[in-house]
Protein backbone atom coordinates (compact mmCIF):
# COMPACT_ATOMS: atom_id res chain seq x y z
CA UNK A 1 0.00 0.00 0.00
CA UNK A 2 0.48 3.75 0.07
CA UNK A 3 4.06 4.49 2.11
CA UNK A 4 3.04 5.92 5.54
CA UNK A 5 4.19 8.76 7.43
CA UNK A 6 5.15 9.10 11.10
CA UNK A 7 3.12 8.50 13.90
CA UNK A 8 -0.07 9.36 11.87
CA UNK A 9 0.94 6.37 9.04
CA UNK A 10 -1.25 6.73 5.92
CA UNK A 11 -4.45 8.47 8.33
CA UNK A 12 -3.89 11.76 5.82
CA UNK A 13 -4.03 9.50 2.53
CA UNK A 14 -7.48 8.14 3.34
CA UNK A 15 -9.89 9.37 0.37
CA UNK A 16 -12.99 11.20 1.65
CA UNK A 17 -14.92 10.73 -1.47
CA UNK A 18 -15.78 7.49 -3.91
CA UNK A 19 -12.88 5.59 -1.37
CA UNK A 20 -13.59 2.31 -2.82
CA UNK A 21 -12.99 3.32 -6.38
CA UNK A 22 -9.54 4.75 -5.46
CA UNK A 23 -8.68 1.67 -2.97
CA UNK A 24 -9.06 -0.26 -5.90
CA UNK A 25 -6.77 2.07 -8.34
CA UNK A 26 -4.40 1.02 -5.02
CA UNK A 27 -4.45 -2.15 -6.01
CA UNK A 28 -3.71 -1.67 -9.53
CA UNK A 29 -0.91 0.63 -8.72
CA UNK A 30 0.55 -1.97 -6.22
CA UNK A 31 -0.20 -4.94 -8.19
CA UNK A 32 -1.73 -6.46 -5.42
CA UNK A 33 -5.60 -7.30 -4.42
CA UNK A 34 -4.74 -7.44 -0.43
CA UNK A 35 -3.26 -3.66 0.74
CA UNK A 36 -2.39 -2.51 3.89
CA UNK A 37 -2.63 0.66 5.78
CA UNK A 38 -1.34 2.18 8.98
CA UNK A 39 -4.33 4.72 10.67
CA UNK A 40 -2.27 6.29 13.31
CA UNK A 41 -0.62 2.47 14.51
CA UNK A 42 -4.50 0.84 13.57
CA UNK A 43 -4.13 -1.63 10.99
CA UNK A 44 -6.29 -2.03 8.09
CA UNK A 45 -6.38 -4.58 5.53
CA UNK A 46 -8.81 -3.61 2.16
CA UNK A 47 -9.52 -6.64 0.23
CA UNK A 48 -10.06 -6.31 -3.47
CA UNK A 49 -10.98 -9.63 -5.02
CA UNK A 50 -13.58 -12.19 -4.10
CA UNK A 51 -10.72 -15.53 -3.94
CA UNK A 52 -8.95 -13.29 -0.68
CA UNK A 53 -12.35 -12.85 0.91
CA UNK A 54 -13.12 -15.63 0.69
CA UNK A 55 -10.26 -17.56 2.27
CA UNK A 56 -10.32 -14.96 5.11
CA UNK A 57 -13.84 -13.90 5.49
CA UNK A 58 -15.70 -17.38 4.78
CA UNK A 59 -13.40 -19.75 5.30
CA UNK A 60 -11.64 -18.22 7.99
CA UNK A 61 -15.03 -16.88 9.73
CA UNK A 62 -14.66 -17.57 13.28
CA UNK A 63 -11.85 -14.82 13.91
CA UNK A 64 -13.11 -12.70 10.63
CA UNK A 65 -16.13 -12.00 12.05
CA UNK A 66 -15.83 -9.25 14.71
CA UNK A 67 -16.84 -5.43 14.36
CA UNK A 68 -14.12 -2.75 15.23
CA UNK A 69 -15.01 -0.71 18.24
CA UNK A 70 -16.46 2.57 16.89
CA UNK A 71 -15.96 5.45 18.81
CA UNK A 72 -17.75 7.70 16.81
CA UNK A 73 -20.86 5.26 17.24
CA UNK A 74 -20.72 4.99 20.61
CA UNK A 75 -21.15 8.45 20.81
CA UNK A 76 -23.71 8.46 18.62
CA UNK A 77 -26.06 6.17 19.97
CA UNK A 78 -25.63 3.30 17.67
CA UNK A 79 -23.43 0.86 19.05
CA UNK A 80 -26.07 -2.19 19.72
CA UNK A 81 -26.96 -2.08 16.20
CA UNK A 82 -26.22 -5.84 15.05
CA UNK A 83 -24.48 -4.62 12.08
CA UNK A 84 -22.24 -3.05 14.60
CA UNK A 85 -21.83 -5.60 17.41
CA UNK A 86 -18.87 -7.75 18.09
CA UNK A 87 -18.94 -10.95 17.53
CA UNK A 88 -20.46 -12.74 21.00
CA UNK A 89 -23.35 -13.57 23.01
CA UNK A 90 -25.38 -10.47 22.42
CA UNK A 91 -24.67 -10.47 18.75
CA UNK A 92 -25.98 -14.33 18.33
CA UNK A 93 -29.00 -14.01 20.72
CA UNK A 94 -29.75 -11.03 18.17
CA UNK A 95 -28.90 -12.55 15.41
CA UNK A 96 -31.26 -15.66 16.16
CA UNK A 97 -34.11 -13.55 16.38
CA UNK A 98 -33.81 -11.73 13.04
CA UNK A 99 -33.14 -15.38 11.77
CA UNK A 100 -36.03 -16.97 12.71
CA UNK A 101 -38.25 -14.09 11.19
CA UNK A 102 -36.41 -13.79 7.98
CA UNK A 103 -35.58 -17.27 7.00
CA UNK A 104 -36.49 -18.37 3.36
CA UNK A 105 -39.61 -19.75 4.42
CA UNK A 106 -40.55 -17.35 7.65
CA UNK A 107 -40.36 -14.37 4.65
CA UNK A 108 -42.83 -15.45 2.80
CA UNK A 109 -45.47 -14.59 5.33
CA UNK A 110 -44.67 -11.09 4.11
CA UNK A 111 -45.12 -11.52 0.49
CA UNK A 112 -48.89 -9.83 0.55
CA UNK A 113 -47.22 -6.80 2.19
CA UNK A 114 -44.86 -6.48 -0.07
CA UNK A 115 -46.72 -7.13 -3.32
CA UNK A 116 -49.54 -4.33 -1.68
CA UNK A 117 -46.55 -1.91 -1.36
CA UNK A 118 -45.14 -2.88 -4.60
CA UNK A 119 -48.38 -1.80 -6.44
CA UNK A 120 -48.97 1.41 -4.43
CA UNK A 121 -45.39 2.63 -6.40
CA UNK A 122 -46.65 1.74 -9.28
CA UNK A 123 -49.47 4.04 -8.70
CA UNK A 124 -47.19 6.69 -7.42
CA UNK A 125 -44.74 6.32 -10.03
CA UNK A 126 -48.00 7.11 -12.57
CA UNK A 127 -49.25 9.72 -10.62
CA UNK A 128 -46.08 11.84 -10.64
CA UNK A 129 -42.97 9.94 -11.98
CA UNK A 130 -40.73 13.01 -11.65
CA UNK A 131 -40.58 11.72 -7.65
CA UNK A 132 -39.26 8.05 -8.66
CA UNK A 133 -37.04 8.84 -6.10
CA UNK A 134 -39.20 10.04 -3.30
CA UNK A 135 -41.52 7.30 -4.07
CA UNK A 136 -39.19 4.56 -4.10
CA UNK A 137 -37.71 5.77 -0.89
CA UNK A 138 -41.33 6.02 0.66
CA UNK A 139 -42.02 2.20 -0.83
CA UNK A 140 -38.80 0.36 0.96
CA UNK A 141 -39.33 2.45 4.47
CA UNK A 142 -43.15 1.52 4.26
CA UNK A 143 -42.22 -1.87 4.00
CA UNK A 144 -39.95 -2.00 6.71
CA UNK A 145 -41.90 0.18 9.00
CA UNK A 146 -44.76 -2.31 8.58
CA UNK A 147 -42.76 -5.86 8.95
CA UNK A 148 -40.79 -4.16 11.86
CA UNK A 149 -43.52 -2.65 13.93
CA UNK A 150 -47.14 -3.19 12.35
CA UNK A 151 -46.97 0.59 11.93
CA UNK A 152 -48.36 2.21 8.41
CA UNK A 153 -46.69 4.94 7.82
CA UNK A 154 -48.30 8.58 5.98
CA UNK A 155 -48.31 8.65 2.51
CA UNK A 156 -46.52 11.45 1.86
CA UNK A 157 -43.46 12.90 3.88
CA UNK A 158 -43.35 10.38 6.80
CA UNK A 159 -41.04 11.89 9.66
CA UNK A 160 -40.35 8.31 10.22
CA UNK A 161 -39.11 7.24 7.07
CA UNK A 162 -37.15 10.68 6.84
CA UNK A 163 -35.19 9.67 10.21
CA UNK A 164 -34.22 6.19 8.85
CA UNK A 165 -32.74 8.54 6.06
CA UNK A 166 -30.49 10.67 8.51
CA UNK A 167 -29.57 7.39 10.34
CA UNK A 168 -28.34 6.21 6.87
CA UNK A 169 -26.71 9.25 6.11
CA UNK A 170 -25.01 9.26 9.92
CA UNK A 171 -23.63 5.71 9.76
CA UNK A 172 -22.38 5.72 6.21
CA UNK A 173 -20.64 8.92 7.60
CA UNK A 174 -19.53 7.36 10.74
CA UNK A 175 -18.18 3.93 9.79
CA UNK A 176 -16.01 5.24 6.91
CA UNK A 177 -12.28 4.46 8.23
CA UNK A 178 -10.39 7.75 9.28
CA UNK A 179 -13.59 9.80 8.84
CA UNK A 180 -13.31 10.86 12.38
CA UNK A 181 -9.89 11.12 13.99
CA UNK A 182 -11.68 9.77 17.66
CA UNK A 183 -11.62 6.40 16.03
CA UNK A 184 -7.59 6.73 15.72
CA UNK A 185 -7.28 8.18 18.84
CA UNK A 186 -10.31 7.60 21.34
CA UNK A 187 -9.01 9.86 24.30
CA UNK A 188 -10.34 12.69 21.86
CA UNK A 189 -13.85 11.65 23.15
CA UNK A 190 -13.15 13.60 26.41
CA UNK A 191 -12.82 16.54 25.09
CA UNK A 192 -15.33 19.25 26.14
CA UNK A 193 -17.37 20.02 22.99
CA UNK A 194 -16.63 23.57 22.77
CA UNK A 195 -12.85 23.47 21.74
CA UNK A 196 -11.51 23.98 18.76
CA UNK A 197 -11.23 20.17 16.69
CA UNK A 198 -14.11 18.90 18.85
CA UNK A 199 -17.09 19.18 15.77
CA UNK A 200 -17.43 15.24 16.35
CA UNK A 201 -18.90 15.97 19.49
CA UNK A 202 -21.39 18.53 18.40
CA UNK A 203 -22.71 15.99 15.62
CA UNK A 204 -22.79 13.19 17.93
CA UNK A 205 -24.84 14.59 20.19
CA UNK A 206 -27.59 15.63 17.49
CA UNK A 207 -27.21 12.05 15.89
CA UNK A 208 -27.97 10.69 19.50
CA UNK A 209 -31.30 12.45 19.71
CA UNK A 210 -32.01 10.67 16.38
CA UNK A 211 -30.69 7.02 17.64
CA UNK A 212 -32.97 7.75 20.92
CA UNK A 213 -36.04 8.28 18.94
CA UNK A 214 -35.17 5.56 16.09
CA UNK A 215 -34.78 2.76 18.41
CA UNK A 216 -37.70 4.18 21.27
CA UNK A 217 -40.44 5.48 19.66
CA UNK A 218 -41.97 3.22 16.91
CA UNK A 219 -40.95 0.44 19.28
CA UNK A 220 -42.71 1.77 22.14
CA UNK A 221 -45.79 2.35 19.76
CA UNK A 222 -46.27 -1.38 19.21
CA UNK A 223 -45.88 -2.07 22.62
CA UNK A 224 -48.54 -0.10 23.43
CA UNK A 225 -50.77 -1.56 20.96
CA UNK A 226 -50.20 -5.21 22.42
CA UNK A 227 -51.25 -3.72 25.55
CA UNK A 228 -54.33 -2.75 23.65
CA UNK A 229 -54.72 -5.78 22.07
CA UNK A 230 -54.80 -3.95 18.85
CA UNK A 231 -51.53 -4.87 17.60
CA UNK A 232 -50.68 -6.52 13.60
CA UNK A 233 -48.11 -9.14 12.83
CA UNK A 234 -44.95 -7.94 12.78
CA UNK A 235 -41.40 -8.74 13.63
CA UNK A 236 -41.08 -6.85 16.94
CA UNK A 237 -45.13 -7.89 17.97
CA UNK A 238 -44.01 -11.62 16.99
CA UNK A 239 -41.18 -11.27 19.52
CA UNK A 240 -42.95 -9.36 22.13
CA UNK A 241 -46.09 -11.30 22.42
CA UNK A 242 -44.27 -14.54 24.13
CA UNK A 243 -42.58 -12.31 26.39
CA UNK A 244 -45.81 -11.25 28.51
CA UNK A 245 -45.16 -14.21 31.15
CA UNK A 246 -41.62 -13.70 31.68
CA UNK A 247 -40.39 -12.93 34.74
CA UNK A 248 -39.25 -9.18 34.83
CA UNK A 249 -35.86 -9.44 34.62
CA UNK A 250 -35.77 -11.72 31.68
CA UNK A 251 -38.33 -9.97 30.22
CA UNK A 252 -36.46 -6.65 30.24
CA UNK A 253 -33.02 -7.99 29.26
CA UNK A 254 -34.62 -9.90 25.95
CA UNK A 255 -36.96 -6.73 25.12
CA UNK A 256 -33.69 -4.46 25.07
CA UNK A 257 -32.52 -7.31 22.28
CA UNK A 258 -35.72 -6.97 20.37
CA UNK A 259 -35.67 -3.16 20.74
CA UNK A 260 -32.40 -3.22 19.42
CA UNK A 261 -32.95 -5.86 16.31
CA UNK A 262 -35.99 -3.85 15.46
CA UNK A 263 -33.67 -0.75 15.10
CA UNK A 264 -31.11 -2.37 12.95
CA UNK A 265 -34.13 -3.33 10.63
CA UNK A 266 -35.47 0.04 10.93
CA UNK A 267 -31.92 1.55 9.87
CA UNK A 268 -30.37 -1.12 7.86
CA UNK A 269 -33.46 -2.10 5.46
CA UNK A 270 -35.37 1.61 4.17
CA UNK A 271 -32.15 2.76 2.13
CA UNK A 272 -30.72 -0.21 1.12
CA UNK A 273 -33.29 -1.86 -1.28
CA UNK A 274 -34.37 1.64 -2.54
CA UNK A 275 -30.78 2.00 -3.45
CA UNK A 276 -30.62 -0.98 -5.45
CA UNK A 277 -34.00 -0.32 -7.10
CA UNK A 278 -32.52 3.34 -7.80
CA UNK A 279 -29.52 1.92 -9.87
CA UNK A 280 -32.31 -0.32 -11.80
CA UNK A 281 -33.90 3.37 -12.88
CA UNK A 282 -30.38 3.88 -14.14
CA UNK A 283 -29.41 1.27 -15.69
CA UNK A 284 -32.84 1.47 -17.48
CA UNK A 285 -32.52 5.10 -19.05
CA UNK A 286 -28.71 4.37 -19.99
CA UNK A 287 -29.86 0.85 -21.43
CA UNK A 288 -32.89 0.94 -22.95
CA UNK A 289 -32.20 -2.23 -25.39
CA UNK A 290 -32.17 -4.18 -22.10
CA UNK A 291 -35.23 -2.82 -21.01
CA UNK A 292 -37.42 -4.15 -24.44
CA UNK A 293 -35.73 -7.40 -23.55
CA UNK A 294 -36.49 -7.84 -20.51
CA UNK A 295 -40.28 -6.85 -21.43
CA UNK A 296 -40.72 -8.92 -24.24
CA UNK A 297 -40.19 -12.09 -21.81
CA UNK A 298 -42.48 -10.33 -19.22
CA UNK A 299 -45.16 -10.03 -22.36
CA UNK A 300 -44.65 -13.77 -23.21
CA UNK A 301 -45.04 -15.21 -19.82
CA UNK A 302 -46.85 -12.82 -17.86
CA UNK A 303 -48.77 -11.86 -20.47
CA UNK A 304 -48.94 -8.22 -22.03
CA UNK A 305 -51.07 -6.01 -19.87
CA UNK A 306 -50.68 -8.68 -17.27
CA UNK A 307 -48.92 -7.68 -13.10
CA UNK A 308 -46.33 -10.52 -12.29
CA UNK A 309 -46.16 -12.59 -9.20
CA UNK A 310 -43.94 -15.01 -7.57
CA UNK A 311 -45.25 -17.90 -9.50
CA UNK A 312 -43.32 -16.12 -12.80
CA UNK A 313 -39.94 -15.80 -11.11
CA UNK A 314 -38.43 -19.21 -12.58
CA UNK A 315 -39.91 -18.71 -15.53
CA UNK A 316 -38.21 -14.98 -16.00
CA UNK A 317 -34.51 -15.59 -16.46
CA UNK A 318 -33.82 -12.37 -17.79
CA UNK A 319 -35.35 -10.26 -15.10
CA UNK A 320 -33.74 -12.49 -12.76
CA UNK A 321 -30.61 -11.43 -14.47
CA UNK A 322 -31.48 -7.54 -14.25
CA UNK A 323 -31.26 -8.05 -10.65
CA UNK A 324 -28.54 -9.85 -10.63
CA UNK A 325 -26.38 -7.07 -12.30
CA UNK A 326 -28.26 -4.36 -10.52
CA UNK A 327 -26.63 -5.64 -7.23
CA UNK A 328 -23.27 -5.87 -8.99
CA UNK A 329 -23.17 -2.37 -10.94
CA UNK A 330 -23.75 -0.18 -8.39
CA UNK A 331 -23.53 -2.27 -4.97
CA UNK A 332 -25.12 -0.37 -2.06
CA UNK A 333 -22.25 -0.66 0.18
CA UNK A 334 -19.13 -0.30 -2.58
CA UNK A 335 -16.56 0.09 0.38
CA UNK A 336 -17.79 -2.65 2.27
CA UNK A 337 -18.61 -2.87 6.04
CA UNK A 338 -15.38 -3.60 8.60
CA UNK A 339 -14.46 -6.66 10.07
CA UNK A 340 -11.64 -6.98 12.69
CA UNK A 341 -9.47 -9.83 13.27
CA UNK A 342 -10.00 -10.83 16.76
CA UNK A 343 -6.77 -13.90 16.57
CA UNK A 344 -3.07 -13.10 14.66
CA UNK A 345 -3.39 -14.72 11.09
CA UNK A 346 -1.01 -14.92 8.67
CA UNK A 347 -1.71 -14.92 4.73
CA UNK A 348 0.78 -15.33 1.89
CA UNK A 349 3.32 -15.11 4.03
CA UNK A 350 2.33 -11.41 5.53
CA UNK A 351 1.69 -11.51 8.68
CA UNK A 352 -2.08 -10.10 9.66
CA UNK A 353 -2.39 -8.70 13.47
CA UNK A 354 -5.18 -9.10 15.82
CA UNK A 355 -7.13 -5.87 15.99
CA UNK A 356 -6.59 -5.60 12.33
CA UNK A 357 -9.65 -3.60 10.60
CA UNK A 358 -10.32 -5.70 7.67
CA UNK A 359 -12.21 -4.41 4.81
CA UNK A 360 -13.70 -5.99 1.53
CA UNK A 361 -13.87 -3.67 -1.30
CA UNK A 362 -17.43 -4.83 -2.95
CA UNK A 363 -16.77 -2.21 -6.00
CA UNK A 364 -13.77 -3.80 -6.52
CA UNK A 365 -14.57 -7.38 -6.33
CA UNK A 366 -17.94 -6.94 -8.34
CA UNK A 367 -16.14 -4.91 -10.53
CA UNK A 368 -13.20 -6.82 -11.48
CA UNK A 369 -12.82 -7.53 -15.53
CA UNK A 370 -11.33 -11.43 -14.78
CA UNK A 371 -14.73 -12.38 -13.66
CA UNK A 372 -17.21 -9.83 -14.83
CA UNK A 373 -15.70 -8.45 -18.17
CA UNK A 374 -16.58 -5.03 -18.92
CA UNK A 375 -17.49 -4.76 -15.66
CA UNK A 376 -18.59 -0.90 -16.38
CA UNK A 377 -21.07 -1.97 -18.43
CA UNK A 378 -24.50 -2.55 -17.41
CA UNK A 379 -25.17 -6.11 -18.83
CA UNK A 380 -27.51 -9.03 -17.55
CA UNK A 381 -26.43 -11.13 -20.54
CA UNK A 382 -23.11 -11.85 -18.66
CA UNK A 383 -25.40 -14.34 -15.79
CA UNK A 384 -26.90 -15.82 -18.93
CA UNK A 385 -25.73 -19.00 -20.48
CA UNK A 386 -26.07 -19.07 -24.54
CA UNK A 387 -30.07 -20.31 -24.23
CA UNK A 388 -30.98 -18.10 -21.99
CA UNK A 389 -31.41 -19.49 -18.71
CA UNK A 390 -29.11 -18.35 -15.38
CA UNK A 391 -25.81 -19.39 -15.55
CA UNK A 392 -24.67 -20.83 -12.58
CA UNK A 393 -20.41 -20.74 -13.18
CA UNK A 394 -20.47 -16.76 -12.96
CA UNK A 395 -20.52 -15.81 -9.22
CA UNK A 396 -23.60 -14.42 -7.89
CA UNK A 397 -23.38 -11.10 -6.92
CA UNK A 398 -25.18 -11.22 -3.89
CA UNK A 399 -22.26 -13.06 -2.23
CA UNK A 400 -20.94 -9.79 -2.08
CA UNK A 401 -23.66 -7.51 -1.62
CA UNK A 402 -25.01 -8.94 1.29
CA UNK A 403 -21.94 -9.28 3.52
CA UNK A 404 -19.64 -11.95 3.66
CA UNK A 405 -19.39 -14.97 6.42
CA UNK A 406 -21.09 -14.66 9.68
CA UNK A 407 -22.04 -11.47 9.21
CA UNK A 408 -24.13 -12.16 6.03
CA UNK A 409 -26.99 -9.59 6.13
CA UNK A 410 -30.56 -11.56 7.88
CA UNK A 411 -32.72 -10.41 5.62
CA UNK A 412 -31.39 -10.70 2.43
CA UNK A 413 -34.40 -13.13 1.76
CA UNK A 414 -36.82 -10.57 1.93
CA UNK A 415 -34.82 -7.73 -0.17
CA UNK A 416 -34.11 -10.38 -2.88
CA UNK A 417 -38.20 -11.26 -2.89
CA UNK A 418 -39.14 -7.25 -3.01
CA UNK A 419 -36.52 -6.40 -5.68
CA UNK A 420 -37.67 -9.34 -7.70
CA UNK A 421 -41.61 -7.84 -7.56
CA UNK A 422 -40.52 -4.08 -7.42
CA UNK A 423 -38.48 -4.94 -10.56
CA UNK A 424 -40.54 -7.10 -12.37
CA UNK A 425 -43.44 -5.15 -12.25
CA UNK A 426 -41.86 -1.41 -13.09
CA UNK A 427 -41.11 -3.47 -15.86
CA UNK A 428 -44.16 -4.53 -17.06
CA UNK A 429 -46.47 -1.47 -16.35
CA UNK A 430 -43.82 1.40 -17.29
CA UNK A 431 -41.28 2.10 -19.87
CA UNK A 432 -38.35 4.32 -17.86
CA UNK A 433 -37.05 7.14 -20.84
CA UNK A 434 -34.92 9.89 -20.33
CA UNK A 435 -36.47 13.34 -19.17
CA UNK A 436 -36.23 16.12 -21.83
CA UNK A 437 -34.81 19.61 -21.61
CA UNK A 438 -37.09 22.83 -22.46
CA UNK A 439 -35.85 22.68 -25.91
CA UNK A 440 -37.14 18.98 -25.88
CA UNK A 441 -33.42 17.05 -26.12
CA UNK A 442 -33.31 13.87 -23.81
CA UNK A 443 -31.09 14.53 -20.68
CA UNK A 444 -28.35 11.75 -20.55
CA UNK A 445 -27.70 11.08 -16.46
CA UNK A 446 -24.13 10.91 -15.55
CA UNK A 447 -24.39 7.03 -14.37
CA UNK A 448 -22.95 8.23 -11.23
CA UNK A 449 -25.18 7.07 -7.98
CA UNK A 450 -22.91 5.05 -6.24
CA UNK A 451 -22.62 6.19 -2.10
CA UNK A 452 -19.43 7.78 -1.35
CA UNK A 453 -19.49 5.82 2.24
CA UNK A 454 -20.58 3.04 3.85
CA UNK A 455 -24.35 1.88 3.47
CA UNK A 456 -25.03 -0.30 6.39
Amino acid sequence: GPKPLPIIGNLLQIPTRHEAQVYQQWGRDFNSDILHLNLAGTSVVIINSATIANELLEQRSLIYSSRPASEMCKLMGFGNLLVLLPYGDTWRAMRRLLQREFSPHASLQYSPLVVEATHDFLRRLLESPDEFSAHTVHTYGRIIMDITYGIKVDPKGDPRIEMAKLVVDALGEAASPGAFYVESFPFLKHVPEWMPGAGFKRKAREWHLVADEMYNKPFNTTKEDIARGVSTPSFVANCLEPLQNDDALDKERQEQLIKEAAGTMYAAGTDTTASTVKAFFLAMLLYPEVQAKAQKELDEVVGHGNLPNFSHQDSLPYVDAIIKESLRWKPVAPQGIPHVLTTEDAYEGYRIPAGTIVLPNEWAILHNEAVYPNPSTFSPERFLDSEGHIDRSVKDPAFAAFGFGRRICPGRYLAMSSLYIAIASILATFNVEKATDADGVPITPSGECMPSGVVV
